[in-house]
């Protein structure tokens, strides 16, 4: 072996490799190779060349050179699986990184097989087998710098999140926000842990230390001031609000920030959105109103309110009372054998598509560290073209969304002014979204109220209109509940709340026993508020 033509060689294509120049890396290595045919160095430097050029075949034959130079080397075995894992082999690549395991390997690699390992069984969505493997990788990273990656923190706050372990997803996110105190991005996630825990007073210390030492410009302040408004709407009437003015400091904050030059327009919507929520429940309903007309045009004009008497799909009443027994009876046999939850709508759920196969989530960043010719299609991932145009069906769909959201609000607002034209004309569009099964089926309900209220008052229909209205209604939403999907809660609740305002109040009562107990007392009041009003009139 020349030993300076070897060296030189080394050198030129480390060079060229640390400059992404993989074509010309793969060549030098080879001279180097053509000095010493079985150096385990530039095999292995010349396959990760090769995987970064998407020539997973030719890497295959680098390593296994290596692997033949020195198979008790876990480092070369560790080289192996990494060729299977970017070419999308992920059973092969476990195989070899089991193997790695057994074997003497530097101390990198050690550790290294257990962050690859976590990250195939994010893939394969074992949340919980992933977390243990980041676990073994930082107990076996010698230098204690796995301890230290505020990537691989984010990356267990996802997963304590995913396996719903909130104490631990807090921990981990506050280990984050004192590795980098300086992340807004960290303290938002610790601050929304915090929040959904209902651990006010800690959220608002952390929100009080973003301010203080993460935001650097005036988008960041904004993002800030949104999360502020936001905690002081969730907290309100909590013990931290002893003046009882947590939401009139919303009202003002969100006023604000709507009129502020900052915040991209989606930003702004979501913000006018959550103002009209507020204004609602602090009975300001004409300006809630007001600031749905700002963000939106008005929404398609629905079809004249028409009477009911036209409509198809009569149902007899008596037909109607005879079913509630054996909804009763049918509910009970599905608990018994376990097909519904004894709560009702509360099931268990899987993620498959529309060929039975379980769909893959991948959390985001997990393939940032991959090299430049990984190919994310062989994980099921789409390609970048594929990406662009699922973003703009994306955006589409949020704008759908959005404005199903300001329909839905209207609907609240009109039925709450006891504007029920209003209301019915909001309801036959709300009641009409295919995206959200709620809003469908609150729609289909508050049209059957809306027709029963103008009955009343002797505007546009009849009291047969609204019974018959009525009756479609409940044979719906009976036919929706016992098919014992996700759906089935929202049919029990209307569906009890419809047999209320008809006045058949025990069948309503029966019907809010098989409730959650949250849902059973709200039900319950209502029957008593409507047995209470049906008792005056």
């Amino acid at each position: 072996m020349d030993i300076e033509i070897y060296k030189e060689a080394i050198a030129s294509a480390d060079m060229a490799f640390n400059n992404d120049n993989y074509e010309g890396a793969v060549k030098w290595y080879d001279k180097a190779l053509e000095q010493a045919p079985t150096d385990e160095y530039a095999l292995s430097k010349a396959g990760a060349a090769l995987i970064s050029l998407s020539r997973f075949d030719e890497a295959f034959s680098y390593f296994q050179r290596a692997l033949d130079a020195n198979p008790d080397n876990g480092d070369n075995v560790f080289n192996m699986a990494n060729a299977y894992f970017f070419s999308g082999d992920i059973p092969k690549a476990m195989e070899y990184y089991s193997q790695a395991e057994t074997k003497k390997c530097s101390d990198d690699v050690a550790a290294r097989i257990y962050y690859q390992m976590a990250l195939m069984c994010t893939i394969n969505q074992d949340y919980q087998a992933a977390l243990v493997n980041y676990q073994k990788y930082e107990d076996a990273d010698k230098t204690g710098t796995a301890a230290l990656d505020k990537e691989l923190l984010s990356e267990k706050v996802q997963l304590y999140i995913k396996v719903d372990d909130y104490d631990n997803a807090i921990k981990c996110a506050s280990q984050w926000v004192n590795l980098a105190p300086s992340d807004f991005s960290a303290y938002m996630i610790y601050f929304n842990l915090l929040m959904a825990g209902n651990r006010f007073e800690a959220a608002k210390k952390v929100l009080d230390d973003a301010e203080k030492y993460a935001v650097k410009d005036e988008a960041g302040k904004f993002a800030a001031d949104i999360s502020r408004a936001n905690f002081y709407v969730t907290a309100a009437g909590s013990d931290l609000d002893t003046a009882g003015d947590f939401e009139q400091k919303a009202y003002d904050l969100m006023s604000e920030l709507i009129v502020s030059p900052n915040g991209a327009p989606d930003d702004k919507n979501e913000l006018v959105l959550s103002l009209a929520e507020l204004c609602i429940k602090m009975n300001k309903i004409d300006e809630a109103i007001d600031l749905m007309k700002m963000v939106t045009e008005k929404p398609e004009a629905a079809a004249p309110a028409a009477p009911a008497a036209n409509a198809d799909g009569s149902v007899d009443p008596a037909e109607i009372d005879a079913m509630l027994q054996a909804d009763l009876t049918a509910i009970d046999s599905k608990i018994a054998n376990g097909e519904l939850d004894e709560s009702i709508g509360e099931l268990a759920t899987v993620n498959y598509d529309e060929n039975g196969q379980p769909v893959r989530e991948y959390p985001e960043g997990v393939f940032d560290d991959m090299p430049k010719g990984f190919d994310p299609e062989k994980f099921g991932m789409p390609s970048p073209e594929k990406m662009a145009e699922l973003e703009q069906a994306a955006a589409a769909a949020n704008a759908a969304d959005f404005k199903a959201r300001v329909n839905f609000m209207l609907l609240s607002c009109y039925s709450a002014k006891d504007d029920f034209e209003k209301a019915l004309e909001y309801a036959r569009i709300v009641k009409n979204d295919k995206n959200n099964m709620y809003y469908s089926f609150f729609g289909r309900y508050a049209e059957a109220f809306a027709i029963r209220q103008l009955a009343l008052k002797g505007q546009g229909f009849t009291k047969e209109d609204a019974d018959r209205k009525y009756e479609q209604e409940l044979a719906f939403f009976r036919s929706e509940m016992l098919k014992g999907n996700d759906n089935a809660s929202y049919s029990l609740i209307f569906r009890t709340r419809m047999y209320a305002e008809c006045g058949k109040f025990s069948k309503a009562q029966e019907l809010a026993e098989i409730m959650p107990p949250e849902d059973s007392a709200a039900v319950l009041e209502y029957i008593e508020q409507c047995r209470s009003e049906q008792a005056k009139s």
